[in-house]
């Protein structure tokens, strides 16, 4: 199992992080770290989901959360690609 850290930009509305999470508990994926940061605009929001899983769990997070009305973008990171960044 890998540690992989997912990126969004979502609507800041409420209970756009509760379909998130809803979304993971649905599938039975667990969160090991979920982080919000405030942006430069401010109807957006930042938000790090660190989670640990093989690539298929990496890839079907990504485009199921892709899905969801709220979320504007998604990206992933792993955690040798944050290693090397650092």
């Amino acid at each position: 199992m890998n540690k992989f850290t997912i990126e969004l930009l979502v609507a800041n509305r409420y209970g756009v992080l509760n379909r998130i999470t809803g979304l993971y508990t649905r599938r039975c994926f667990n969160i090991d770290g979920i982080h919000s940061y405030e942006t430069t605009h401010p109807d957006q929001t930042r938000v790090l989901i660190s989670s640990t899983g093989d690539e298929y769990i990496q890839t079907q997070m990504v485009r199921q959360l892709a899905k969801l009305y709220d979320v504007l973008s998604v990206s992933l990171r792993t955690d040798s690609a944050m290693a090397q960044a650092e």
